[in-house]
């Protein structure tokens, strides 16, 4: 319990360093907030990748898998195998289906710091409130704390979004990249060509 404590004084005095670096309560409460937004997609950042690059062998059978059943239905339906596509499709399906839900869980990763930091600011700041210009309907008259950061991190995330793609080892994303013999997805749009056969080659000339 000690340990705890102690780990969390080290971590509530590098948090609300920022906040005391205006002497104006007001400009530190601001810069403070945006600092601990930074703090907070940069760790999700990190997190997503670490999370991405341990699970990638896993993602890349899943996908190969969806990709394979996918370019079997459509050389089926295009020879118009009905069973073999439904079969396939079925199990295409299925895989992108588990492709896409881990998707999102990775996805989580770039989020999961917000609440831990909203449950900080609301022990630091939970009494602070800002007087609107005009009363809203259900809001009141003022605001608490939580508007400040959650509009912060909005625009801080817009301004990431624009710097990531310059910014060394930000730019590249470790999930999914094709690997050596996977088959890549073939587009309905080629349907006809799925089940065409291979061209032959004109008869040699013994002339």
């Amino acid at each position: 319990m000690n340990l705890f404590r102690q780990l969390y004084a080290y971590l509530d005095a590098l948090l609300i360093a920022p906040f005391r670096f205006f002497e104006t309560p007001i400009v530190g409460f601001y810069f403070g907030t945006f600092i601990l937004c930074v703090w907070c997609i940069l760790l999700g950042e990190l997190t997503f990748r670490l999370a991405a690059l341990a699970n990638r062998s896993h993602m890349n059978r899943i996908r190969a898998e969806a990709v394979k059943m996918h370019n079997l239905s459509i050389r089926a339906i295009a020879l118009k195998d009905k069973e073999n596509y439904r079969t396939c499709n079925k199990q295409a399906n299925e895989a992108f289906g588990k492709y896409f839900f881990n998707m999102i869980t990775h996805g989580a990763a770039y989020l999961w710091p917000v609440p831990f930091a909203l449950a900080w600011m609301s022990l630091r700041f939970s009494q602070v409130e800002f007087e609107l210009l005009f009363p809203l309907p259900i809001v009141g008259d003022t605001l608490g704390f939580a508007a400040v950061p959650v509009n912060i991190y909005i625009l801080s995330r817009v301004i990431w979004g624009r710097l990531k793609p310059h910014i060394y080892f930000f730019n590249r994303d470790p999930r999914i990249g094709l690997e050596q013999g996977e088959e890549e997805m073939i587009p309905w749009e080629s349907l006809g060509k799925a089940a065409a056969p291979p061209e032959k080659s004109p008869p040699a000339d013994h002339s």
